[in-house]
């Protein structure tokens, strides 16, 4: 294994490396440059851009507030030299959301810019709480009237309206049906984006062509894939890269990070091409990232532990790809959605591609 970024074995202090100092009012810089993904790189994984702006917009508003979408352009590389340099502008701050603009530059060079939404309200599981308490206590005033009890002044704020909790309603993609006929524990870690902390498991239908035939009787849009994905990890299949210092904030920076990982580098294999490349897959063709999109439903995540990430390739035109992506936590609950351009360049690769 190339040690790149970080030495294998050794635990990283995720707030070390992503982290960020306050300098001036609204201004920000990271304690570290940013890392390359492989040496061939011309900058810095978009991954933790991503993460690192939404770490700073956190920072700049009240602590109850936690992102539920990032919109961003990478407008320049990012050098591995020089540490980014964060400027913030609140948009608006309200009762239950805010909103802030992050730029992020260097040498005075704009080279990354995101609008990020906040919200204080992005729990299902704190608002199914809140309604089986309200439900509770309306039982036990139930209960009590029943065995002629009065009425209790305690509970007037109950019949409220504006006050009463609602049951939470939810719905959602499903996950792929990769991870049902696949057991999650017996596949194989790849390390192959590691220099970023990635970690992966690779389904077999997902690696090699001949075990996904019945795709060529779905049109390339429509083809739905999916593998496991985690930051960092722990003595698992020979692999130990543990990350330390995963705060709730860093959970978002994690989550970042792990939005932007390997959709671009393999759409030889959704074009039917090839098999998915484990060795110097990056080399394969030309493709960078134009922007990033990034709605976290829920915060009940951790990017700790093995995730879904499930993707499809909705349109190709004029060099631009659009990938479109579901994140699920450890328990199949769909989290984060992704949506990404890039600009590609086959050079001719893309011949034989099954549309």
């Amino acid at each position: 294994m190339i040690e790149l970024n970080y030495k294998r074995g050794e635990v990283i202090d995720v707030q070390e490396e992503f982290g960020v100092k306050q300098v001036e009012k609204n201004k920000y810089v990271g304690n570290k440059p940013l890392v390359k993904p492989n040496v061939v790189s011309k900058g810095a994984f978009g991954g933790n851009l991503a993460g690192q702006a939404l770490l700073v917009a956190m920072k700049s508003a009240d602590a109850q507030f936690k992102p539920h979408s990032l919109h961003s352009y990478f407008i320049s590389a990012v050098n591995s030299e020089d540490p980014v340099e964060w400027e913030v502008e609140e948009i608006s701050t309200g009762n239950n959301f805010c909103n802030r603009s992050v730029r992020g530059s260097q040498n005075g060079k704009t080279v990354y810019f995101a609008n990020i939404s906040l919200t204080k309200r992005n729990s299902y599981r704190e608002s199914l709480q809140k309604y089986e308490e309200h439900a509770r206590r309306v039982q036990e005033r139930l209960n009590k009237q029943g065995n002629g009890g009065g009425n209790n002044d305690d509970d007037e704020n109950d019949n409220d309206d504006d006050n009463v909790p609602q049951k939470p309603f939810r719905f959602q993609s499903p996950i792929h049906k990769w991870f049902q006929i696949n057991q999650n524990k017996e596949l194989p870690v790849s390390d192959i984006e590691s220099n970023m902390l990635c970690y992966f498991k690779f389904f077999p239908e997902f690696l090699h062509l001949d075990q996904s035939k019945y795709e060529d009787d779905i049109p390339v849009a429509e083809r739905r894939f999916a593998f496991m994905v985690r930051w960092g990890i722990d003595n698992e299949q020979g692999f130990h890269q543990p990350v330390k210092n995963v705060d709730e904030q860093f959970q978002y920076v994690g989550l970042g990070n792990l939005s932007d990982s390997l959709l671009l580098n393999v759409l030889l294999r959704v074009l039917r091409i090839e098999d998915v490349q484990l060795k110097d897959y990056h080399k394969t063709f030309f493709g960078v990232s134009l922007d990033h999109v990034l709605y976290i439903h829920d915060d009940d995540f951790d990017v700790t532990q093995w995730m879904g990430y499930c993707f499809k390739a909705i349109r190709f035109s004029h060099d631009r790809i659009i990938m479109e992506g579901e994140l699920y936590n450890h328990n199949g609950i769909h989290v984060a959605t992704v949506v990404q351009e890039g600009l590609i360049r086959f050079a001719g690769k893309e011949e034989g591609a099954k549309l």
